[in-house]
């Protein structure tokens, strides 16, 4: 079976428009890139079929180019497909390069818009380039939470709260990635180094500090291995230590998301055959079912569905539980829930506060690190892609207004910087340990280049509506070699890919805003069969 893209939006460009390190594919890359395509498409429409089931060619005018790095004869080759098209080409000069796409991941949403959608509306393009291109910034409206079972959704996300207290939200996607790594200029020292920064009382952290026995939590949505390279979407329910007596690796037992007509069995997987959920981006739903996307999926009739599609008979109930799980995943990375109150008399207004968040499809407590938007009157380059900010939750607040509750996160604000010289760790208590290990690591890897990497305070008690946090900030050890085969060459050669910008941000999937939920489980509800039970821990205490 091969498949053939019938429609394009493509454009080809002036050779000179083209950075000149990136040269145009010989054919292996290429012929990569279809295959994969091809395997996304059959794992979509057609579960359980048979590969390989090549796409035949790109679109018309789209291409794959590649930049080889290390020298002549080296195996390392990032690729780029050109072709995107650029609205505002002919204001821009022609030494501008164009936009393109920078994984098979990335370009995939925008190919599976560009056959399905009649109208090619680009708005309704999930790929992060039409995202850039057609959505306003927007700040999250109170969600009034009405009684269980689900509070009714509103087709758009919540207003900002009146007056301050804290900036606006985020002013649109992330950047996508450059086609060139991290390059930072090193420093002398700081001017003065960075220096403990006193600020107003917080409650206590010194009880709450964060398990991180797992990179993946109990109670997480997360991307598991189902078979060889197709992930799928699935829940955690309990962490398992390993057993050094046995030799037996830590692990995790998943819960596939469905929908609750069509439970799966529980799966157990490694650490490595598990991502994190903002690692990959949700697969576009299928048109047919667009029309529930925003529905409760218990309120769902998935029987009538299921019966409705125009799959063979053995592969409707596949189809539906892949489509189900997607929008199961939307619903919750819309939506978040808290735990463990804490009484904090220190807070002005004396608002809820609380030890913890399931805030979209991940966990998040006190004292723990979170990627953040970085607005502009914040630091002169709030808007690099190439800079590493992330923010240590000090307090994590419900504020309610007429308007309806409001979520928001306090902390502070810290840049990881390269300095030329012998390293100087200050501030060390002030940081929690993935921050603290690094910049350990990356000391290690640039050892021999004479620098050392430090996090400088740039802000001290900031506030952000929930819409200004990305996600949790992932150690460069921990997920880099998840998320590039040849992450080991890169280390070996004393270079340090940055994975915080290869991530998705929350609210990245497209969805209607949900707000907060009463509990984990609620926000599942319906994607997990009924009696599911969540194993979050010892220490968490809903609030509901």
């Amino acid at each position: 079976m091969l498949y053939r893209a019938e429609r394009s939006d493509g454009v080809r460009y002036h050779e000179s428009r083209y950075p000149a390190t990136h040269q145009p594919d010989p054919g292996e890359g290429a012929a990569s890139w279809l295959n994969k395509i091809g395997d996304m498409l059959t794992q979509q429409l057609y579960p359980g079929a048979a590969g390989p089931n090549p796409l035949m060619a790109f679109p018309e005018n789209y291409h794959l180019r590649v930049r080889v790095r290390g020298g002549e004869g080296s195996k390392r080759q990032d690729y780029y497909l050109y072709g995107y098209p650029d609205d505002e080409d002919k204001k821009k000069s022609k030494e501008t390069a164009p936009k393109y796409f920078r994984s098979v991941l990335e370009f995939y949403d925008h190919f599976l818009w560009l056959q399905s959608d009649p109208d090619l509306d680009r708005s309704k393009c999930p790929c992060k380039l039409c995202k850039a291109l057609t959505e306003a910034p927007k700040e999250p409206r109170g969600a009034t939470t009405s009684a269980p079972p689900r509070p009714d959704r509103d087709a758009n996300p919540p207003p900002a709260p009146p007056g301050p207290p804290g900036p606006p939200g985020p002013s649109g996607p992330s950047p996508a990635p450059t086609s060139t790594a991290r390059t930072s200029t090193k420093r002398a020292g700081p001017t003065a180094p960075p220096t403990r920064q006193t600020s107003a009382p917080t409650q206590s952290v010194a009880q709450l500090q964060p398990d991180e026995s797992f990179l993946f939590r109990e109670g997480e949505i997360v991307w598991f291995r189902k078979m060889q390279e197709a992930f799928r979407l699935g829940i955690v329910l309990q962490n398992q230590p390993p057993n050094p007596a046995n030799g037996t690796s830590a692990k995790s037992l998943v819960k596939p998301l469905s929908h609750f007509r069509r439970p799966i069995e529980d799966v157990e997987r490694d650490e490595g055959d598990m991502r994190p959920f903002l690692t990959f981006s949700v697969p576009f739903i299928l048109p047919s079912l667009q029309g529930i996307v925003d529905q409760p999926m218990e309120t769902v009739m998935w029987d009538d569905i299921e019966a409705q599609l125009p799959h063979n008979a053995s592969m409707k109930g596949e189809v539906l539980t892949l489509e189900a799980s997607k929008i199961a995943a939307t619903h919750v990375d819309h939506s978040y829930s808290v735990f463990n109150p804490i009484m904090n008399p220190h807070l002005p207004g004396n608002p809820l506060s609380f030890g913890g968040v399931f805030l979209g499809c991940e966990k998040v407590g006190i004292f723990e690190a979170v990627r953040v938007v970085i607005e502009q009157d914040e630091h002169t380059e709030w808007n690099n892609p190439e800079q590493t900010f992330a923010m240590v939750v000090k307090a994590i607040i419900l504020k309610q207004t007429e308007q309806g509750e409001h979520l928001f996160i306090r902390g502070d604000i810290w840049l990881l910087q390269e300095f030329a010289g012998s390293s100087q760790k200050l501030n060390q208590d002030q940081l929690p340990p993935a921050m603290r290990r690094e910049t350990a690591f990356r000391d290690r890897v640039k050892q021999s280049q004479g620098v050392y990497f430090a996090w400088v305070p740039i802000k001290v008690n900031a506030e952000k509506p929930e819409r200004s946090i990305r996600g949790r900030f992932y150690e460069s050890e921990k997920l880099g070699p998840m998320l590039n085969p040849q992450w080991g060459e890169y280390i070996q050669n004393g270079h340090i890919l940055p994975i915080q910008r290869f991530l998705n941000n929350r609210f990245d999937s497209r969805g209607s805003y949900v707000g907060r939920k009463n509990s984990r489980l609620d926000a599942v509800a319906g994607a997990v069969p009924p009696g599911t039970v969540l194993n979050l821990g010892p220490h968490v205490v809903e609030w509901a």
